[in-house]
């Protein structure tokens, strides 16, 4: 898994976010921080 926010590789997903049915996983509070300031900016396709 790979964080959208950083591009950094998840290993053990502590931080985890569903946003418009899909899930993401970040390696950082920071980066969940940032992806929920603008999430369609980092929406997976």
């Amino acid at each position: 898994m790979k964080d959208p926010v950083c591009g950094d590789e998840v290993r053990t997903p502590k931080y985890r976010l569903v946003f418009e049915g899909k899930e993401y996983f970040f390696c950082s509070p920071m980066c969940m921080a940032e992806f929920k300031k603008s999430p369609a900016k980092y929406k997976q396709i």
